[in-house]
Formats: structure tokens, C-alpha cells, sequence
């Protein structure tokens, strides 16, 4: 068989390989193929974390408001007697929040779908008022140029001198119906799809609707994520646009479409073109530590900040843990405070205000441990809703247009995986051959002993090692370089490194031991190894020594004459078999 045609084959196995990964992948039996992708994200995820944000830009910039079952306890003293809070009660808690820091935020994002307005007298109007009131809506409101997309509107606002805030919604693919109160809501603010509990975080949705249903829905073109439109509000007031030229577009065109000129739709899908991998940091933020510990007078209960990768890698061996817990829970990555902190101010003086609100891009949101509102982080374990916003947020703040992708949801990423398991499987395939090759030499030149002990070890860990370290390399690049999500390395890993060992599965005991056995430790342990085999070896030992039979009488020896009468009288007689007893 020549050289081409050995190569040939190599390939040929290695096709077959990457085939049948690239259909398990796609069948997705009992969901194996997207479970692994998710803890394949999640491990590296956890092993990173802590140098995720080195320069805490993102960090600075956004703050957690929340409401949980101990803030509305506490705030019964304030009259919050009742959950949901009124809308009076409601329009106080914004109004603090612009007002207490010093100066309004940048941007502010209410975690809260409001559907109804349920009692007549709770205060409904005074309510969006209020919400008018800070966007400044009776500039912009009425300018059907405004109104065109909600990146333009938040433009408006900016133009106007107001404060953009962000309502949740219900996803208009999910649920086909726009009340009354989210069509006044969407009048002097804007409204965005709180999408939770997906893999990958949207940036710009355009759900192909016919007008007649956009209009009937209140979809302005197209919708954007919360994190997407606080980002948009915040790179609107910096002077290069965050380097996306739609805003810097929408900047200029702002005062015109207040004064009534109407321009088409924002086109912000060349570059958020992908969904976001959300990326979880772990080292809190400064201010989140001392502010704890000046309202509870304890340091706060989570993992300590003084952890690096190194240090992950290694807990994450350990059994691939997932994301700790009690004492070794991961803090939130975000600044965050409860509202009835700031209410009461126990501890807190007005600077911690200004550092939670005064030109911060702010996330207001529930933690109620009995809401559906949680999601799965890989790094913080269970984390309410509202920090999975957060987190995205800060990733934009981050990393801009250069944001993690999601690759899963842009390109056949199975099919990426497919051909890095191909090319591993050829060299591996190559590797083989090669190791058999030296084996003819070495017989031929008998110089097999020798050869095995200084080429067959370093062969198959240069073999096992490659493979290693083009997966991790692959890893990296993507990750860095490309900006994309992790490809799934686990079950790459498991694919190659498990196909491997099949194909040498004859070989490779004896090459590895004849390549280390001349070490004095190993002939140490394979002695002792020869012991222990010896002492537990039974498959020939009896539980029970069979008795001993007492000696019958030997008569003596008959004549000879009588013998020959004795053989004369049976001449049918047979001859009994060897094994017969007598």
C-alpha cells in the first residue's frame, strides 16, 4: 500500500468521524448535544470569571435597585402595606430615584411588566405623569418622527433634556395582546421585551409582522433587548457614539425629528447582527463591599475577590463543580442596593447615593424568592432576572460592537466543531501509522527495547498533547479573537481524546509501560503491583482439601497361569478409560 493511499485512508477514517459527530450534534438525542454546550460555556465561564472587567468600566457605570421580601417588610413602615405597591407608591419610588442622587441617572430600566391598572384610585395617573414628566414626553411625544423606532424615541428623549426610561414587556412573538396601560406607558416612555431564561441574550428582534399587527402591538419597526436600549441611551451622550455611527446618526437627527420631519427606520442590524453570550464576572464591585458592610455591619457573605484563574482551573477539576454556593457563593457583579436601604439610609451617607444613581445607566428589579424571575448563571448560581440585564449591560459597556456572539445562533457551529474533530482525528490516524512504522524498524534493526523506551512514550504524548492543546488553542481564539461564545470543548475533547485511545487501545498499554519501565519507581510499583495481584488472585484456590481415602489391602501377585485363565474367561471384556476410578 503506498504512502498515498495510507494518507488517504487516515482521511477517510477521519470523515467518518467527523460525520457522525456532526449528525449526533444535529439529532440532539434527549438534548446531550445542548447540554454539553451549556456546560462547556459555563466551566470556562467559571474558570474566567475573575478576570472578566479588568478596568471595571462597565462595573462604574451600572447599579442594581431591587425589592425583595425583606424591602417590602421593611417598607410597611412607609405605608407599602400590600404587594404589588400602589401606583402612588410606585411613582414615589422613581421619583427618589432620579431625585435622591444628587442628579437623575443616565438611563434607568424597570424589571416590572405592567399589564392592568387595577384599582380606579390608585394613583394610575399621577403615575405616568410622573414617568412623563422625568423623559420630558411633552417635547417628543407628539412627533411622529419620534415614533419611528425605539432607538430614535430614546434619542428624542436625550434631545429633549429628559431621562430615557425602559418598561418590560411581554414579548410580542410570545404573547398577542397590547393592553391599555402598556399603550399609555409606551407614550412617554419606551417599552422593551424582557426576555429571561434563554441561552443567548437578543440585541435587535424584527419579528416580521404585517403593519396592520405592528400597529397593533405598538412594534416601532423593530424591538430592542433593555441592555441594547440602555446602552444605546448612554453611548448617545459620548461624543463618538460608542463608534457606532447609527447613533452618532440618530444624535444628529434628533432635534429634527421633534420639529416633524420623519426619517426611516435606525439600522443597527449590520452591527448588533448576533445574539449576546453573556459573560458573568465575579469580582464585586468596591462600593457593593463597603456599603454592606456599612448597613448590616458585616462583611458581605460571598467568596472573597482574591481568586484568579489558575485557582478556578483547579477547583473546576475537581469534579466539575458548578457555580459555589454558601460561603463560597459568588457575590453580584453589579453595584446593588435594596430600596428601602436608600429609603431608611441606615449607614449610608449621600455620596453612597450618588454612587448607586447620579449618571448611572440604573437596573430596578424584583429578587423575590417566589417569583419565576431567577436564572441559571454559571458563575453566581441562581441570580434574579433583572442582574441577567445587568450583566449584559456591562458586557456592551465592555466590549461595544466587540460584544460575545453567540455562535450557536450565527453560523452552523456543529459543523465548526465537526471539522476541528476531522483534522484531530487525521493526525492522530498519521500518529498511529507512524508508531507502527518504527515498530518494523525497530524489529528489523532489533533494536525494539530501546526504541520503545526512548520514542513510543513521547510519541503518544506528543499525540494526546497536540490534541489538547489545538482544542484549548481553538478555545482561545474564538473566544479572543473572534469574539465568539466557546465552541464546545468538552465533548470535542471527549470525541477525540476517546477515539484515540480506541485506536490504540492494543498498542498503547505496552508502549507506555515499555517506555517508563526502566525507572526505578515503576519497577518499585509494578513489583508491588505483581504482589497485590498475587494475594487476591482465587481462581484456583479451594475453600474445601478434598478428605484423604484410607489404602485398600494390595493382594499379592497372582500366578501366571492364572492370569492367563482370568484374560481367557473375558475376552469381550473393555478396557477401562483412563480417567475411570476402580
Amino acid at each position: 500500500m503506498s504512502i498515498a493511499t495510507r494518507i488517504l485512508k487516515a482521511l477517510l477514517v477521519s470523515l467518518l468521524l467527523a460525520g457522525s459527530a456532526y449528525a449526533v450534534a444535529k439529532l440532539n438525542l434527549f438534548g446531550l448535544e445542548s447540554a454539553s454546550d451549556r456546560l462547556a460555556d459555563g466551566v470556562y465561564q467559571r474558570i474566567t470569571a475573575a478576570d472578566y472587567g479588568a478596568d471595571r468600566r462597565g462595573q462604574r457605570l451600572v447599579s442594581v435597585v431591587y425589592l425583595d421580601e425583606s424591602s417590602m417588610e421593611a417598607m410597611k413602615g412607609y405605608g407599602w402595606t400590600r404587594f404589588p405597591p400602589t401606583y402612588d407608591q410606585q411613582s414615589q419610588m422613581f421619583d427618589d430615584l432620579m431625585q435622591v442622587g444628587g442628579a437623575p441617572p443616565a438611563a434607568l430600566y424597570a424589571d416590572f411588566v405592567y399589564t392592568g391598572q387595577g384599582g380606579p384610585n390608585e394613583g394610575f395617573d399621577t403615575f405616568v405623569n410622573g414617568i412623563a414628566s422625568d423623559t420630558k414626553a411633552q417635547v417628543w411625544s407628539a412627533a411622529p418622527g419620534c415614533q419611528v423606532d425605539p432607538l430614535i424615541k430614546i434619542a428624542c428623549i436625550e434631545a429633549a433634556g429628559g431621562t430615557p426610561m425602559i418598561f418590560a414587556k411581554p414579548s410580542p412573538a410570545e404573547l398577542d395582546i397590547f393592553t391599555d396601560v402598556q399603550r399609555r406607558l409606551d407614550a412617554v416612555a419606551v417599552l422593551a421585551p424582557a426576555l429571561v431564561n434563554v441561552q443567548a441574550y437578543p440585541m435587535v428582534t424584527d419579528y416580521g409582522f404585517d403593519p396592520a399587527k405592528n400597529a397593533r402591538l405598538a412594534v416601532h419597526a423593530f424591538d430592542v433587548s433593555p441592555a441594547l436600549a440602555m446602552y444605546a441611551a448612554w453611548c448617545l451622550r459620548q461624543p463618538d457614539g460608542c463608534g457606532v455611527a447609527a447613533f452618532v446618526q440618530l444624535r444628529a437627527r434628533a432635534a429634527q425629528a421633534i420639529a416633524g420631519k420623519v426619517f426611516a427606520p435606525t439600522n443597527v442590524a449590520g452591527v448588533f447582527d448576533a445574539p449576546l453570550d453573556v459573560v458573568w464576572g465575579s469580582r464585586p464591585d468596591p462600593d457593593y463591599l463597603a456599603m454592606t458592610k456599612a448597613v448590616t455591619g458585616q462583611p458581605a457573605p460571598c467568596r472573597a475577590a482574591a481568586t484568579g484563574w489558575l485557582q478556578r482551573l483547579g477547583e473546576q477539576m475537581a469534579g466539575f463543580r458548578g457555580p459555589p454556593t454558601g460561603a463560597r457563593q459568588e457575590c453580584p457583579y453589579a453595584l446593588t442596593l435594596g430600596y428601602d436601604r436608600m429609603v431608611a439610609g441606615l449607614g449610608l451617607q449621600s455620596s453612597d447615593l450618588a454612587r448607586v444613581l447620579a449618571g448611572r445607566l440604573v437596573m430596578v428589579g424584583g429578587q423575590f424568592r417566589t417569583s419565576n424571575d431567577w436564572v441559571e448563571s454559571p458563575v453566581q448560581g441562581q441570580a434574579p432576572g433583572v442582574h441577567y440585564h445587568a450583566m449584559a449591560l456591562d458586557n456592551l459597556v465592555e466590549d461595544g460592537v466587540n460584544y460575545r456572539r453567540n455562535t450557536t445562533l450565527m453560523f452552523d457551529s456543529d459543523l465548526l466543531k465537526s471539522l476541528l474533530i476531522a483534522a484531530l482525528a487525521f493526525l492522530g490516524v498519521l500518529g498511529v501509522m507512524v508508531r507502527n512504522s518504527l515498530l518494523d524498524h525497530a524489529i528489523a534493526t532489533r533494536m525494539q527495547p530501546k526504541l520503545r523506551g526512548v520514542v513510543y512514550g513521547p510519541l503518544y504524548l506528543a499525540i494526546f498533547g497536540v490534541s489538547i492543546a489545538v482544542v484549548a488553542l481553538a478555545t482561545w481564539f474564538g473566544v479572543s479573537l473572534l469574539h465568539r461564545a466557546p465552541i464546545n470543548w468538552i465533548g470535542i475533547y471527549a470525541c477525540v481524546l476517546g477515539f484515540l485511545f480506541y485506536a490504540t487501545r492494543q498498542t498503547l498499554p505496552a508502549d507506555i509501560l515499555g517506555s517508563i519501565e526502566h525507572l526505578p519507581l515503576v519497577q518499585r510499583a509494578m513489583a508491588a503491583h505483581r504482589t497485590f495481584r498475587q494475594t487476591l488472585k482465587f481462581e484456583e484456590d479451594r475453600l474445601f482439601k478434598p478428605r484423604a481415602q484410607a489404602a485398600a489391602a494390595v493382594p499379592a501377585d497372582p500366578p501366571a497361569a492364572t492370569i492367563v485363565a482370568a484374560e481367557a474367561a473375558t475376552p469381550a471384556a473393555e478396557e477401562a478409560p483412563a480417567h475411570a476410578e476402580s
